[in-house]
């Protein structure tokens, strides 16, 4: 093998080490949000190393110790959204630095039956660290970049959700681990039927515009 070609193929193995890192790194992210999102304590938890440090303004300190304080309060909420753009990763050896944007929501239900959605974005700014080929937060900080607080409705009754007769035209509703329809993995053909189309789709939404 000619000098040449050991050199190619030497930098071809380590573009695909980096692209497999960085891989691993934005699924551990998806993970975090999975997590947090469903209430998945130990998902949560298994995002950090042990030694791992979150600093998210209102919690500084271990990070699996956040995992055990956010989650009892995430599940206070109706329901929580973490999305995730723009996740730029820097390699260095075992370790990377990585920024990703977040959206996050979270539903509040106010004594009255309405919702308060209180909706603020900003990014995550992380220091991974790779241990025995796996990669897991070491330090992570977060800036915030945007707030908002909505004032809303619940949707499904004005879509007749929950209404004799309407359980045909429900899709599936989110909910905490184990009761969110993503933890039928494989079995997800259980989980979904034929459904009357709906014929008005739009009334329900100018009608929701009136009360609001």
């Amino acid at each position: 093998m000619s000098d040449s070609l050991t050199a190619r193929l030497d930098a071809l193995e380590s573009e695909l080490t980096a692209l497999r890192d960085k891989e691993a790194i934005r699924e551990v992210i998806h993970r975090y949000c999975r997590g947090a999102d469903r209430c998945d304590q130990q998902a949560f938890k298994d995002c950090y190393w042990e030694d791992g440090y979150d600093d998210h303004g209102f919690f500084g300190g271990n990070g699996q110790g956040f995992a055990d304080y956010v989650i009892p309060i995430l599940k206070q909420a109706e329901a929580s959204i973490h999305a995730i753009t723009n996740t730029i990763i820097d390699l260095k050896g075992d370790r990377a630095f990585c920024e990703s944007q977040w959206s996050v929501i979270h539903r509040l239900k106010k004594p009255d039956g309405d919702f308060l959605d209180f909706w603020h974005q900003g990014r995550y700014l992380d220091i991974f660290e790779k241990r025995g080929g796996e990669w897991r937060i070491l330090c992570r900080t977060i800036v915030n970049d945007m707030d908002r607080l909505v004032r809303t409705k619940d949707m499904r009754s004005f879509m007749g959700v929950g209404e004799p007769g309407s359980e045909n035209n429900r899709a599936l509703r989110g909910g905490r681990k184990p009761n969110d329809p993503v933890f039928a993995g494989f079995d997800l053909e259980k989980l979904v039927h034929d459904r009357t189309p709906i014929e008005d789709l739009w009334s329900p939404f100018y009608a929701l515009d009136q009360v609001l």
